[in-house]
């Protein structure tokens, strides 16, 4: 499904289990394990005297690759290593480009450092300036991958959603949960403009009609092969419905859009549901660039 992985590690546990899911799910892949290096500061006396800077810059390399040579080992797996300097977000998806990744991922951590943190502080920001899809993973629920979520707009920018979604469900061989929140006010304007007795036979249609737009977004040649169910909910706020849909189906992976800021190539913008999602779901999230 993908040719090369890039997969952000902070040698903490998660990102080591997220290194064996996925040897374990693109077996045929190309992985390639990248560490950031914090920018290191030598005092100047030091400098002055033992000019070793260079030489503690290269020690922190050396021990980096160690460590991750350690995890290639543990896995049982022969990556590639990729280590740059600088802030994680900006060098692992410089680190994406430049090596032409498909895919990158990155551990969620469930607890806060510090009580100010916001949890995925860093996850959103690896999101937020990635143009490749990224999977914010977290342990999983299920020893074998069984549904997968994919949150859609019926906007101009549902459908590569919608095929991702479809893509993994047909490459996981699991089902498949489509869900679309139709506006909150929706039932307050029918209202407004129509008679009480029209008003539910209108919402029927109109929920109806949604359906079917959300079942035609996914590709017909997978649509025969998946197992697919269609959730049209009404109301807000839209996170709450993606993520108890998410909870009540036992869902492994949601998959949900992630926009470009227009006239701006180089900046990348999360909508308020995204970043809620990514913050709030207690299963993996796997963002794609609309």
């Amino acid at each position: 499904m993908y040719q090369k992985i890039l997969i952000g590690i902070d040698f903490s546990d998660i990102s080591e289990e997220s290194v064996c899911w996925a040897v374990s799910r693109f077996p045929k892949a190309e992985i390639v394990l990248f560490h950031a290096i914090e920018q290191v500061t030598i005092p100047g006396y030091l400098r002055r005297e033992l000019g070793v800077e260079l030489d503690v810059k290269l020690e922190a390399e050396l021990d980096v690759l160690a460590n991750l040579e350690a995890i290639a080992e543990r896995v049982g797996i022969k990556p590639e290593f990729e280590i740059r300097r600088g802030w994680t977000p900006t060098a692992l998806t410089g680190a994406a480009d430049d090596l032409e990744a498909e895919l990158i991922i990155v551990g969620a951590h469930q607890k806060r450092v510090w009580q100010t943190d916001e949890l995925g502080n860093m996850c959103r920001a690896v999101v937020r300036k990635s143009q490749l899809p990224v999977l914010i993973w977290r342990p999983i629920r299920n020893q074998k991958d069984k549904t997968i979520l994919a949150a859609l707009s019926l906007r101009d920018e549902g459908a590569p959603v919608a095929h991702t979604a479809a893509a993994f469900a047909d490459y996981f061989s699991t089902r498949l949960v489509l869900l679309h929140a139709m506006p909150g006010t929706l039932q307050g304007y029918l209202r407004a403009v129509s008679s009480p007795a029209k008003v539910k036979e209108t919402l029927r249609r109109i929920e109806a009609g949604a359906r079917l737009d959300v079942e035609a977004l996914v590709p017909p040649e997978l649509r025969e092969r998946l197992s697919v169910k269609t959730v049209v909910a009404r109301g807000r706020p839209i996170v709450t419905h993606v993520l108890n849909t998410a909870e009540a189906e036992n869902v492994d992976l949601i998959v949900i859009g992630k926009a470009h800021a227009p006239d701006l190539a180089s900046r990348v913008l999360i909508g308020s549901v995204t970043s809620q999602v990514i913050t709030g779901a207690n299963c993996s999230v796997l963002t794609v660039p609309l």
